[in-house]
């Protein structure tokens, strides 16, 4: 049988503010978030053996029982009561501890992907809830584009397609793991704000990029404490970008820039300082099944 090709775009936090700290540790959450075309690839086979096999290609990442791609297939089984197994072979593009939501795309391409080949059992609506369980940001991978997403992750009000715009992504050879990153936020102490972000959704429904610019914020830059952070986004404002923030808990940085021969420029400075560079656009979709 020919496996199932499923392309899974990463995603960038344009906005990223923290509302809320529960009694339990978890955060309530207030983002704009976008896809790009960064993408894993995922190869799917269903098979009669029971079995859930996970291969990483390009990756260091573990394809066991705690790989969430492994956790989302094991999910959907269940969810679907089939008996089946399923090979997934996942060819990595999106760096890990960047936070370009490389996992949580991987588990909303098997969930989309697997989803198909049982014969789609669950709707849109299951399959987000099932990924919310297992990842915040799975429900956004699955549906994709330009939305305003709330709570746990789980909250997703898409909006109209960001404009098209040259998008440089740099990430620095240190990574920043989520849980260290919310706990550096929490022991900052800082009092948790009022969200903020109408005049984001307004500058992205006006197709008005450079007022998108004006509007970038990330709440965790502050407690990711990199200086590599600063110095890639010092850089790439240097050389012309016309915003450029941190994404999710970092590592990675975006810059948005209004000329591509500016993008390319600065990749390359980024390139001899020994970061790994993407140059990429918006995409209004997310895990996406090619026939």
């Amino acid at each position: 049988m020919k496996p199932l090709k499923v392309k899974c775009p990463a995603k960038l936090n344009l906005f990223l503010d923290i509302s809320f700290r529960m009694p339990n540790g978890y955060h309530i959450m207030e983002m704009v978030m976008q896809s790009v075309n960064l993408f894993d690839t995922l190869y799917l086979t269903l098979d009669s053996s029971g079995e859930i096999e996970v291969a990483m290609e390009n990756s260091l990442i573990p394809g066991d029982q705690k790989n969430i791609a492994y956790r989302c297939a094991q999910a959907l089984l269940e969810a679907a009561g089939s008996s089946q197994g399923v090979h997934i072979r996942i060819h990595k593009e999106i760096p890990a501890q960047a936070g370009l939501g490389g996992g949580s795309a991987d588990g909303a391409g098997v969930l989309v992907g697997l989803n198909h080949l049982l014969g789609s059992p669950l709707n849109l609506q299951q399959l987000c809830d099932l990924g919310a369980a297992i990842g915040s940001d799975i429900p956004f991978c699955i549906i994709g584009g330009t939305a305003v997403v709330r709570g746990f992750g789980e909250i997703i009000e898409p909006i109209q397609p960001l404009a098209p715009c040259n998008l440089l992504i740099a990430k620095p050879a240190v990574g920043m793991d989520t849980a260290e990153c919310f706990r550096r936020y929490d022991a900052l102490g800082r009092a948790f704000s009022l969200p903020g972000i109408p005049a984001m959704k307004a500058a992205i429904q006006a197709g008005d990029v450079p007022a998108v610019c004006s509007q970038l914020y990330n709440a965790l830059e502050e407690a990711a404490a990199l200086p590599e952070v600063e110095e890639i986004r010092q850089i790439m404002l240097d050389y012309g970008a016309m915003g450029s923030r941190m994404t999710g808990s970092g590592s990675a940085v975006f810059g948005v820039f209004h000329r591509a021969a500016e993008q390319e420029r600065c990749a390359r400075r980024l390139k001899q300082l020994g970061h790994t560079t993407r140059r990429c656009s918006p995409v209004n979709y997310g895990a996406k099944i090619v026939v």
